[in-house]
């Protein structure tokens, strides 16, 4: 999925990195940390604007895409390795800023992400951490999920919980533990599809859950729903062109001058 998600999904999340890089505010040349950086979003954007970055991913593909995608941009100030979020191979204090967006919120142990990125944060410098606002509050994202649902059959397993840190509380309540000044900030785009039929395209090579779900029920089960979950999608959404909207939160936090006991 790694070359399709960069593809199609970079270009869409681009905006929430420029602006967690303007909240975060690091000093010109600083050395910042994108954790769980995916194909590197936003550590070619920083490097662009003359940071230093170090970037973690533990997908080897993804970590191979950001220095590929590096190089061919002439993109230098980025060292890239394979690692776990919950577990950075960094120094205490190195960094002049850290972030993680749309990774930390997946950890088994995102307690330990956060303190993870206070630990390699110097004191007063901050950290911005991304997750997804209620997915209702996305006409396409609600049409698209509740269509493939219905499509999927139903195999014994409970129903899948809903994505961590939805709400400002809970963003604030998780990232408090390590951090000092907590402030969560909304932010939005929107993405323009010429179809409703080409969302569904797209959802299916780049979408995490959906290319997760292909996987586990096989091409030739998904050869069967993936029709029924177009035709939804197009009831819905209508004949005309589909605006993908996505709605975030930004959590920006001030790594204090002692690490909380509780992290």
């Amino acid at each position: 999925m790694a070359s399709a998600y960069e593809a199609e999904t970079v270009p869409t999340l681009r905006s929430f990195a420029e602006e967690a890089l303007r909240l975060a505010a690091p000093p010109p040349g600083a050395r910042l940390a994108d954790v769980a950086c995916g194909p590197g979003t936003l550590a070619l954007v920083a490097a662009s604007a003359g940071f230093a970055v170090d970037a973690i991913d533990f997908s080897p593909q993804m970590i191979a895409l950001l220095e590929q995608t590096a190089r061919e941009r002439g993109v230098n100030g980025i060292h890239a390795r394979v690692g776990d979020g919950q577990a950075l191979p960094y120094p205490d204090g190195a960094h002049e800023a850290a972030f993680s967006l749309f990774g930390l919120m997946f950890f088994p142990d995102r307690a330990r992400g956060f303190a993870e990125l206070r630990r390699i944060l110097r004191p007063g410098a901050r950290a911005v951490v991304s997750s997804w606002q209620p997915m209702e509050r996305s006409r396409a994202i609600s049409a698209l999920f509740g269509a493939l649902q219905q499509a999927l059959p139903p195999d014994g397993s409970p129903p899948p919980q809903p994505p961590p840190l939805l709400t400002q509380e809970a963003c604030r309540a998780e990232m408090g533990q390590s951090f000092d000044e907590v402030a969560v900030h909304p932010a939005s785009n929107q993405v323009p599809f010429p179809s409703a039929t080409a969302l569904w395209e797209s959802m299916q090579r780049a979408a995490p859950p959906v290319v997760l779900a292909r996987r586990r029920l096989g091409e030739e089960a998904w050869g069967t729903i993936a029709p029924e979950v177009g035709s939804a999608l197009a009831r819905s959404l209508g004949s005309g062109p589909v605006i993908l909207d996505l709605h975030a939160w930004l959590m920006v936090g001030v790594a204090p001058e002692r690490p909380r006991r509780s992290a």
